[in-house]
């Protein structure tokens, strides 16, 4: 198994033109979405990025150079009114994705964020027979520790009280997924570090305190 730090560059975000968005779904059309995604990203000088699979607008940020950090940070904060910075910057778009047998078996979903790695750690913390929710976005998960192993279910948009008597849909060993764990929270703090160097580069006030805004790493 695999976790890998992701951040979501969004095409919307960066397209300085408009281009036709596909009308099919990753699922359905992952060349089209990628294609689309490359041609809005480019605009920006983003187009070396490595989306994690093909259609995916998800980026593992250890692939991140320094000057598309500059670009991603840019367009971040573009808006922010710096009297008040701290209501206003909200946590970057991503999170962690696990994947199994080169197959991606949870990736973040929509409202998912980089700080979503504090929802991780408290599996191996909390986790019982019962099902508990992991919130990566919507649809989110649900796991329960069964022996030494931590079930997954598919995703979900239920609350906890419908979904008591759903199958696991997968499963991985307990031990495994907290060396994993600690091998992304290292990761984690490297990459806080490496934003907190751009944005004190491109003269961003208060970086130490903006970059914990954006990472959720305290």
């Amino acid at each position: 198994m695999e976790l890998i730090n992701t951040i979501e560059i969004n095409p919307y975000d960066f397209a300085k033109k408009e281009y036709e968005s596909p009308m099919l779904s990753l699922e359905e059309n992952p060349d089209a979405c990628h294609d689309f995604w490359i041609k809005s990203i480019s605009d920006n000088g983003l187009q070396n990025l490595k989306a994690i699979q093909k259609g995916s607008y998800l980026v593992d940020v250890n692939t991140v150079h320094e000057y598309e950090w500059e670009t991603i940070l840019q367009q971040h904060l573009e808006e922010v009114e710096w009297d008040w910075y701290e209501e206003q910057i909200g946590k970057l778009s991503g999170g962690i994705a696990l994947k199994v047998d080169d197959t991606f078996m949870i990736v973040p979903q929509c409202c998912g964020d980089i700080g979503m790695l504090n929802e991780w750690e408290q599996i191996t913390e909390n986790a019982n027979k019962n099902w508990a929710q992991l919130w990566i976005g919507h649809p989110w998960m649900y796991y329960r520790r069964n022996e030494n192993r931590i079930e997954f279910s598919d995703y979900t948009e239920l609350s906890l009280e419908d979904f008591k008597d759903t199958e696991a849909k997968f499963f991985i060993d307990e031990n495994t997924l907290k060396e994993h764990l600690l091998i992304i929270r290292q990761q984690h703090k490297e990459l806080a570090l490496k934003i907190q160097y751009v944005l004190t580069k491109i003269n961003i006030p208060n970086a130490e305190k903006v970059v914990k805004l954006m990472t959720g790493n305290e």
